[in-house]
């Protein structure tokens, strides 16, 4: 495990924080739905389906967090990368935190050594 490039490790670590934020976030907007809902009498229950947004990212987030907690399945990258660009789109719930963790990822992605690595394992 020591050769793992601290890139990937970083990742890993970005994703699973990422995806406990988007628990937070859901669960924030589910609060402020109801309330919302119930000051306006259920005109304001519109906004119960912004948190999509954070369900689909976090859903992303612990299959990434999976594949790179074992490095063994394939499309690992792929994986990633669709979990990063939906974590940067989720700043348009609030979630600025999983945004900057996004944006860290990809570039982490974009490296060489990560990429040589992952095409040596066989699970690019």
């Amino acid at each position: 495990m020591s050769n793992i490039p601290s890139e990937l490790e970083t990742t890993r670590t970005l994703l699973m924080i990422s995806g406990i934020m988007n628990i937070l976030v859901i669960a924030g907007w589910i609060v402020a739905t109801f309330f919302f809902g119930l000051g306006t009498c259920g005109i304001g229950c519109v906004i119960g389906v912004i948190p999509i947004i954070n369900i689909v990212s976090c859903i992303m987030d612990f299959i990434a967090y999976n594949k790179v907690n074992t490095l063994t399945q394939s499309g690992t990258y792929g994986s990633i990368n669709t979990a990063a660009i939906l974590e940067i789109i989720t700043v348009v719930t609030g979630n600025t935190v999983s945004m900057i963790f996004g944006i860290i990822i990809l570039n982490y992605l974009a490296k060489d050594n990560i990429k040589s690595f992952l095409q040596q394992r066989g699970i690019y």
